[in-house]
């Protein structure tokens, strides 16, 4: 596909009367979504596309930077705009600024995520592979072996992106980590990355850690979906008992500021 946009490019429809930049914008993205222009494809040069849709060079800018803004593309000074798509990106730009307008706080997120994860651990028994399980045992190694707030912050999102990926859906499996790393990054902040603190805190769950992955690694859907809930319901007591809990999950300015961090380092 790398090099299939070197042909004549062709709308897929004409443009009608009206705002051109934004019809553009919808026949890009829907070749996007479609599969037309797959991730890591590169988009045809802006005069490529001007003189296909018949329009000026700024038209195709400003539809350009729609996509962009909804990071369905990246520009690259010199190179061009090449497709990303990614869907983590997606969900979590549309789930942040719907948190923040509908003013969600950080007890919501936490109730989400463990249905969310008690599902994934009951559809994760059955379906997952040997090779999701061992993924499972090392994201648990590295958060018990973790010599730096960092690395076991890491081991945490790994365990949940782990977790999700072996119940062998893929909307889940977004939803799951985007929430996760909401949850990871709250927990990390109100440590103040203290190593102390998080070695404490994630040792008082490692023992519901383990449960849940031993009980997918025997296929009991039933103890999967128990331990999930139970380890769950423990994480979210251990975080909104940290001293500055309170303040935080209070602060829409936090759950702003948390947000937006999380977009910034995907």
């Amino acid at each position: 596909m790398q090099g299939s946009t070197e042909v004549a490019w062709q709308p897929s429809r004409r443009l009608e009367r009206g705002n051109a930049a934004e019809q553009i914008l919808d026949d890009l993205r829907g070749r996007i979504l479609h599969g037309q222009l797959p991730r890591g494809s590169k988009l045809p040069t802006e005069k490529q596309l001007a003189e296909a849709y018949g329009v000026s060079g700024p038209t195709v800018r400003e539809a350009i930077r729609g996509l962009s803004t909804a990071r369905l593309v990246e520009v690259r000074h010199g190179s061009g705009a090449y497709v990303t798509a990614d869907s983590d990106q997606l969900i979590g730009t549309s789930l942040s600024s719907m948190m923040q307008l509908e003013r969600v706080g950080f007890a919501d997120v936490l109730s989400v995520l463990a249905v969310l994860m008690t599902h994934a651990a009951e559809l994760a028994a059955a379906e997952a592979s040997e090779q999701d399980i061992n993924a499972l045992h090392a994201a648990l190694d590295r958060v018990d072996q973790g010599a730096d707030a960092e690395t076991i912050a890491g081991g945490l999102r790994a365990f949940v992106d782990a977790l999700a990926k072996a119940s062998g859906n893929a909307l889940l499996a977004v939803l799951c980590r985007f929430l996760a790393s909401v949850q990871v990054s709250l927990a990390k902040e109100l440590s103040g990355d203290s190593f102390d603190v998080w070695k404490k805190t994630t040792s008082k769950l490692a023992r519901e850690r383990r449960r849940l992955v031993d009980a997918i690694g025997t296929r009991d859907a039933s103890a999967a979906r128990e331990a999930a809930h139970l380890y769950s319901k423990r994480s979210a007591k251990v975080i909104m008992s940290m001293p500055a809990a309170l303040d935080a999950t209070l602060s829409d300015r936090a759950m702003a500021g948390l947000l937006g961090s999380l977009l910034q380092n995907r």
